[in-house]
């Protein structure tokens, strides 16, 4: 870092301009992620499918992310990040043509590589935030990023309900993509080369015959530090109940309550201009409680708004019980990331989200199949017990094992 480089809330250098970047991503992804189920559904799956369809699109990145991750400690995470974002581009755009939710799958596993090369980006960002900023940091970051979900969403909807739902999601991947290729453009000419040099290979060459230390090398860094275990366990727990949630809430609140498609973009504006008021506020607050006290407080109440979708019927209180959910998200979340900043050093946090992102991915993946198979054979609610009961079990071992750790790394 330099004293001359332009400083937002924290964010500088490489940090600033993968999130003005991404920025763009995010546009495209608010414009179709939260209708996502809805159209897999519209191109013919059942719930069960759904669950499938989950799995299935979920296994690329769990064997990837960590090997992506281990490489970004040990080549240039710039050609990293150009290289994934470019092959992402390619993913809505064959999504745009796929005339039943089978053909979806190829083209929702090459999108997913933006998924895989995330622990780079997120080791990239790390090294331009100071230690004593992450907490602000990555919450500005973090809002910046979901500035798009304010009122792309709601844009969306209206245009799905007007225009008929699968010709209008066709025209949203097309521009989708379109954002994407030109995220790439942008890193081409402003991102720069890191300040942290690779790692050198630990055992030479990277050979067939040398895979299984490598595996090994990968996971290392998770597994000698006790309390990234403690989170990594933690956070599978939780990502069980974001499978869930992540697929199945827009079907939940569509298909059964019946609100219409510009009601469900509305929702998610609205929530995501909470998330935006109270993320940088809220998420400073990491650097004042600690991290732990703050992770807690978020891991302890995500249950409970969880639970309260289960008996949302209008409107209003969906909107509410999401809502309530975001503002506890923005106690916790910022002070996750900067903790895993704070115990990981520069030169393997890639490695280090990976071997995590791993974890999170594999378990995420599962839990839409078994959702699914509860909505079928129970009720649709039991998708929002089973996923309170994945964040209770996540808040119980953190509050036994977690502790800040004793120093900061840089």
């Amino acid at each position: 870092m330099t004293d001359k480089e332009r400083v937002f809330l924290g964010l500088r250098g490489n940090a600033l301009v993968l999130t003005l970047t991404q920025f763009l991503i995010t546009c495209g992804m608010f414009l179709t992620n939260p209708f996502w189920s809805l159209y897999v559904l519209e191109l013919g799956a059942s719930i069960s499918d759904l669950g499938f369809f989950s799995l299935l699109t979920g296994l690329l990145p769990a064997v990837f992310i960590a090997p992506v991750g281990y490489l970004g400690d040990h080549m240039s995470r710039k050609k990293l990040i150009i290289i994934g974002s470019l092959l992402s581009s390619f993913g809505p755009l064959l999504n745009a043509f796929a005339t039943n939710w089978v053909q979806l799958i190829p083209g929702t596993l090459i999108g997913s590589l933006m998924q895989i090369f995330n622990p780079v980006t997120q080791a990239f960002v790390a090294e331009d935030i100071s230690p004593s900023e992450r907490g602000k940091a990555y919450a500005t970051r973090f809002t910046l990023l979901m500035i798009p979900g304010t009122f792309t969403p709601t844009v969306a909807g209206i245009f799905f309900d007007t225009m008929g739902f699968e010709t209008g999601m066709r025209y949203m991947l097309f521009l989708n993509a379109g954002l994407r290729f030109l995220m790439v453009v942008l890193i081409i000419k402003f991102l720069k080369e890191g300040t942290v040099s690779p790692r050198a290979w630990s055992r030479g060459k990277l050979k067939i015959s040398s895979l299984r230390p490598v595996l090994s090398e990968m996971f290392r860094p998770l597994l000698s530090n006790k309390t990234l275990r403690v989170m990594a366990t933690g956070s599978a727990a939780s990502a069980f109940s974001m499978g869930m949630m992540t697929r199945f809430q827009s079907v939940y609140v569509v298909e059964v309550i019946g609100l219409t498609k510009t009601d469900w973009g509305l929702i998610t504006s609205w929530v995501a201009i909470v998330r935006i008021l109270t993320r940088i506020p809220l998420g400073g607050l990491a650097d004042k409680w600690g991290r732990r006290r703050s992770i807690l407080i978020h891991y302890f109440l995500q249950p409970l708004c969880t639970f309260a979708l289960a008996f949302s019927r209008d409107f209003l209180t969906v909107f509410l019980a999401m809502a309530t959910r975001t503002l506890v998200f923005n106690v916790g979340m910022p002070a996750w990331q900067a903790m895993v900043a704070d115990i990981a050093p520069s030169n393997v946090r890639g490695t280090v989200y990976g071997s995590m992102g791993t974890v999170q991915i594999i378990v995420q993946s599962i839990a839409p199949t078994i959702g699914g198979a509860a909505w079928d054979a129970f009720s649709p609610e039991w998708i929002f017990y089973l996923a309170a009961l994945g964040r209770a079990l996540s808040a119980g071992w953190l509050f036994k094992f977690l502790k800040e750790p004793k120093h900061r790394a840089e």
